[in-house]
């Protein structure tokens, strides 16, 4: 044994990783002590929900086992930033859109916004809103373009993300297209070129014209920020897609799963944390090594207002577009997949650790009220 009461054998078990979970509950007395006087509602309410999912503030149930061991087993918060939940939902929405994909080949449109409208969107719904709309309209109009496309019944969804692999704010939105639509007369509609769908400058012409006015009438932005928007360059991308199978794995883990995985945490060094970053210019990875109160800054900041969804269908693939849908996948005879049957099952029962039998509920534990549940997360940051 080391002085400090350590283990130096070396056969001794590894250290076990730290969550992210585990992160946010270490420093967020540090994070609440920080940004105290900054911190929005959003962000407290995703706080409160991540340090209070899956422990008894929230209820849940009692096992117990014919050889008298007892399990209790808390309910999720399933608030969409908590790092524990969401991975269900996520893989039941990628089945869902993969049943849908046409056979057509599919193409991924990026909107990035400039940094100077970072402040602007970080917690507004009604900039993200008109960002959503904007670049959705931007990108169905060119669509519509005879001297383009000519899809006067385009459709396509876009998934809203917000982050960085280092957890920056870095508003984009990502769009699925695939190289089909109806024209006026509800004849099928092809690309010119099977290889080729739009340019991306008139797309990012498009959607500052429209972005920036929209702002500046809202009055989310002055007179001087809207005069540098408009003379600047915007970013905007149009990718190929292939099947569109891939496109549509890549944005699940933006739907419903959160800023950075588990994987992704490599260890907490006194009162800062390490993470593995993935560097876009050369494709390795990186070791960064962040402020544990930062951590929690960059992580919370990302999360959604109230009524904002992060997911958005337009055209026939919304769902007032669904007889365009189906007379499409009839002209390009397309076969779909059966879907599945939404059937709720009943939930596992656990098996006991001690004698490896099934173990039966006993007891249902309910929430605790809500002003314990505040106390108990005020307890929790000021400790």
């Amino acid at each position: 044994m080391t002085a400090g009461g350590q283990s130096d054998c070396p056969h001794a078990p590894p250290a076990a990783t730290p969550t992210v979970a585990a992160v946010i509950e270490r420093f967020a007395p540090e994070y609440w002590e920080r940004y105290r006087g900054r911190i929005r509602v959003d962000e407290r309410r995703a706080l409160q929900a991540i340090l209070q999912c899956r422990t008894p503030a929230l209820g849940g149930h009692r096992y117990a086992c014919a050889c008298g061991h007892e399990h209790h087993a808390f309910h999720s918060c399933n608030h969409r930033l908590c790092p524990r939940c969401g991975s269900a939902d996520t893989q039941t929405w990628v089945e869902r859109q993969l049943g849908r994909l046409l056979p057509v080949p599919y193409y991924m449109v990026t909107f990035t916004l400039p940094s100077e409208l970072r402040a602007v969107l970080r917690g507004s719904r009604r900039a993200m809103e008109r960002f959503m709309r904007c670049s959705a309209q931007a990108l169905s109009e060119l669509l519509a373009d005879p001297r383009r496309c000519g899809f006067t019944r385009s459709g396509f969804f876009g998934v809203y993300q917000s982050w960085r692999q280092d957890m920056h704010f870095h508003p984009h939105v990502h769009y699925i297209v695939p190289a089909a639509g109806l024209d006026a007369k509800w004849k099928l509609k092809r690309p010119q070129d099977p290889k080729f769908l739009l340019h991306a400058k008139p797309l990012a012409l498009r959607l500052r014209t429209l972005f920036s006015n929209q702002l500046f009438d809202a009055g989310l932005i002055d007179q001087p920020l809207f005069w540098k928007l408009v003379k600047m360059d915007w970013n905007a991308s149009v990718d190929r897609a292939g099947s569109g199978a891939n496109a549509v794995k890549y944005l699940g883990q933006y739907v419903r799963r959160s800023v950075i995985s588990d994987g992704r945490i490599l260890a907490i060094e006194g009162g800062k944390v390490r993470i593995r970053v993935k560097n876009r210019d050369t494709g390795h990875y990186e070791t960064r090594l962040i402020d544990g109160g930062e951590f929690v800054r960059r992580f919370l900041q990302h999360a959604l207002p109230p009524r904002f969804h992060r997911v958005r269908y337009r055209g026939f693939l919304h769902a007032r577009g669904k007889p365009a849908l189906q007379w499409l996948q009839l002209l390009l005879d397309a076969r779909l997949r059966p879907q599945a049957a939404n059937t709720p099952s009943a939930p596992a029962e656990p098996i006991c650790p001690r004698c490896g039998a099934a173990m039966h509920r006993v007891r249902r534990m309910p929430r605790a009220p809500p002003a314990e549940r505040n106390h108990h997360f005020f307890l929790s940051v000021a400790a």
